[in-house]
């Protein structure tokens, strides 16, 4: 059985055709790039019709047509308002803006403990999609009389696939209007508390349930027959765990611009060091923790530091130089990345650096936080400090391998493009 794979990522599309059984693709996964708008220093944000277009444009790309169904990985979350009409009310606020600091610091002085213990996450600007909404209805007060429907950005794909409207737990998770570790439904507590009327939000179905048939509007977009199923879907982190086959004790490491550390419980135990929220099928939940120094500081101080180098030379010949070199320059505090684990903004600060501190000092100091603080990443996970199975994925893996100590003596397994494969095996399930 071969499924049409599309996972949207946060700048990009990567859709290909994936054998079900083997989970090997049948094509060439075909990337393709859309692009985010910036409206203000703390704005992320992408208009819905982008991400069709770059959808569309993916899809025609795999050059296959025969598909016995379909399923789709994404972001998550990224808030989309559809008016009376199902017309967008604007553009998607993605996971990445922090416009909504001002609501999450309100929410967290007001009912930050509660929230934690029921939404199962603090109420993170970005990360959790109320506060986006919030935000949007303190700045335009009609805003809440022109809303009909609450989505993320999967349940409009979704909708745009198949006309029929849901969201999966992972997504519900994510949302602040969900009882992660109470009762598993929209919360009429946070509903009230944030403004958002209960019938402006999709009912909740398992990432491996049919959504529905693709249309025909839909086929003749993408190049398709109508009438192949389309599953509800998922976030693409546990797409690319249940690639992995993972199980719990063990972890997936993704290794990009950040790097984020996930692992599976039967114990949601919310914490304000992680992020708590189901898995999106069946009954596991998922802790994720956060390394604030990630691929993005590297990029910064390959642009400022060592722009002489292609980014060939600098990963590859003068990053590993770096690894074991001895230095008293410090990167503290860490946070070069920033930090999406909480509310405020984070900064970082190099320590011990004086006129003639020479550039690989600073290289060193940064690979010296990176291995130091993914010990922390760890231990917040709360399943222990010895991990028996890593699942790599992303870019830098096999840097991030050769950085961690803890990872010498661990079972690694490369995961490749585990996000794509993974929504094959929402058909197996």
């Amino acid at each position: 059985m071969t499924i049409l794979g599309i996972d949207v990522g946060t700048s990009g599309i990567r859709a290909a055709a994936i054998d079900a059984g083997s989970l090997r693709p049948t094509t060439a996964i075909v990337k393709e790039h859309y692009a985010l708008d910036f409206p203000e220093p703390d704005g992320v944000e992408v208009p819905v019709e982008r991400v069709w277009n770059a959808i569309v444009a993916a899809v025609r790309q795999c050059g296959a047509k025969n598909f016995a169904g379909i399923g789709i990985s994404c972001l998550t979350p990224a808030l989309v308002l559809l008016d009376s009409a199902d017309r967008p009310l604007g553009p998607c606020w993605l996971h990445l803006d922090r416009r909504s600091r001002t609501v999450a610091r309100k929410v967290q002085a007001e009912v930050g403990d509660e929230f934690l213990n029921t939404v199962g996450n603090r109420p993170l600007p970005g990360g959790i999609s109320a506060t986006c909404w919030r935000q949007q209805a303190d700045e335009n007060p009609n805003l809440p009389r022109q809303v009909r429907r609450y989505l993320h950005l999967l349940s409009w794909i979704g909708w745009k696939l198949t006309g029929e409207f849901a969201i999966d737990p992972a997504n519900a998770s994510f949302s602040g209007l969900f009882g992660t570790v109470t009762d598993q439904k929209w919360s009429p507590r946070w509903c009230d508390y944030f403004g958002v009327r209960p019938d402006w939000l999709p009912p909740v179905l398992s990432g491996d349930a049919t959504l529905g048939k693709l249309t025909t509007s839909a086929a003749i977009d993408l190049g398709l027959d109508p009438g192949v199923d389309v599953k509800m879907g998922t976030a693409d982190t546990t797409c690319a765990i249940i690639a992995a086959g993972m199980r719990p004790g063990e972890i997936l490491h993704s290794v990009g611009t950040t790097q984020v550390v996930a692992a599976l419980t039967d114990n949601p135990h919310p914490d304000p060091r992680r992020l708590t929220r189901l898995l999106g099928i069946g009954d596991s939940f998922l802790r994720v923790t956060h390394n604030p120094v990630g691929g993005a500081a590297l990029d910064w101080l390959h642009a400022t530091c060592f722009h002489e180098q292609s980014a060939h030379e600098f990963f590859e010949i003068a990053i590993p130089q770096a690894i074991n070199r001895q230095t008293n320059v410090r990167l503290d505090p860490p946070y070069l990345g920033g930090d999406r684990l909480e509310i405020e903004p984070a900064y970082a600060g190099f320590q011990g650096v004086t006129v003639t501190t020479p550039r690989e000092d600073l290289l060193a100091a940064v690979l010296i936080a990176m291995r130091e603080q993914h010990s922390v990443v760890v231990r917040n996970l709360g399943i222990g400090t010895t991990v028996r199975r890593v699942y790599l994925t992303g870019g830098a893996a096999d840097l991030v391998r050769k950085l961690i100590p803890e990872y010498a003596h661990a079972d690694i397994v490369p995961v490749i493009e585990g996000a794509v494969r993974g929504v094959a095996r929402l058909f197996r399930i």
